[in-house]
């Protein structure tokens, strides 16, 4: 067993109304990574439009993470593919590093999928909530 599959996996995203509703309109128009858009939104649970959001990583929320095993953090905020910049560390949508993210709370533990099928295992170490975020499909 490796050190890292000691943790505790996080594995069910759960998202917001607003999010599932971008998410799926993305992944009707898009057709580089429609299909792993479609396998986030099939495997979320929709959280009630009434309920707050638990410092759970949505759209547009800003993201501090780091390698389980690592001391250094880097934070990034999610995006929608006509709003990511590398330079301004905004990742889109459609990158494993934000799909993996996506749905998930402040001190989980989630997978990055990799090539070769391979995974990162990240922990969560804050999310702050977006400040607003208007990400629609163009």
């Amino acid at each position: 067993m490796k050190g890292w599959e000691r943790h505790a996996m996080c594995t069910t995203p759960y998202l917001s109304q607003e999010d599932l509703a971008i998410l799926s309109a993305f992944a009707r128009v898009r057709g580089e990574g429609a299909r792993e858009l479609a396998s986030l939104i099939a495997s979320s649970i929709p959280l009630p439009a009434t309920q707050k959001q638990a410092r759970r990583v949505a759209l547009g929320a800003t993201v501090r993470y780091r390698a389980v095993g690592a001391s250094d953090t880097q934070a990034v905020v999610i995006a929608c593919p006509h709003d990511a910049n590398a330079l301004l560390a905004r990742v889109s949508i459609l990158t494993p590093l934000a799909l993996g993210l996506l749905g998930h709370a402040e001190g989980c533990t989630v997978g990055i999928a990799l090539p070769h099928a391979r995974t990162l295992p990240v922990d969560i170490v804050e999310v702050q909530p977006p400040s607003s975020h208007l990400c629609h499909p163009r």
